[in-house]
């Protein structure tokens, strides 16, 4: 239940706060930061007095791109949100095709211990996605170095 109930990804909501207060959301994490149409030009003082907290990672939906050094503090963000009594988060990026789904998938791996299959599949059956073919090869090198710290459930 946690991606329906308490991750959900869109940027048209995104930019309106009272849909968002109206949807409980306390935390909002934009996967695509920046002023290119590319991008969603927003950040913490949009939110400022919403009692929303805010986290923008710059992130270019290419397969160059490495998101990988992002799945870390995203995670944590996504953690902190949900850890709160009612907290929840939405994760978005421009489409909500690439890349907030990968840092979900990527907090799915890293907090809830998912293979990347298991994770990929969780969010894919509440939403078309489309990670990258960089975005995919980043979270399968996730999964192998979780695999070898033993992170991951069986």
């Amino acid at each position: 239940g946690l991606i329906r109930s308490q991750c959900c990804f869109t940027v048209f909501i995104a930019k309106n706060i009272a849909r968002l207060q109206h949807l409980g959301i306390t935390h909002v994490l934009n996967a695509a930061e920046g002023k290119s149409f590319m991008h969603v030009n927003t950040n913490a003082e949009f939110y400022e007095g919403t009692g929303i907290r805010y986290h923008g990672i710059k992130a270019n939906d290419t397969q160059e791109f490495n998101l990988s050094r992002y799945f870390e503090e995203a995670a944590d963000f996504i953690d902190k949100a949900l850890s709160q009594k009612d907290g929840r988060v939405l994760v978005h990026c421009r489409e909500g095709y690439s890349r907030s789904p990968t840092l979900v998938i990527a907090y799915l791996m890293l907090r809830q211990h998912l293979d990347v299959r298991a994770a990929l599949c969780a969010v894919r059956q509440h939403r078309e996605i489309g990670p990258n073919d960089g975005f995919l090869r980043q979270l399968c090198q996730l999964n192998q170095r979780l695999l070898r710290e033993g992170k991951l459930k069986a």
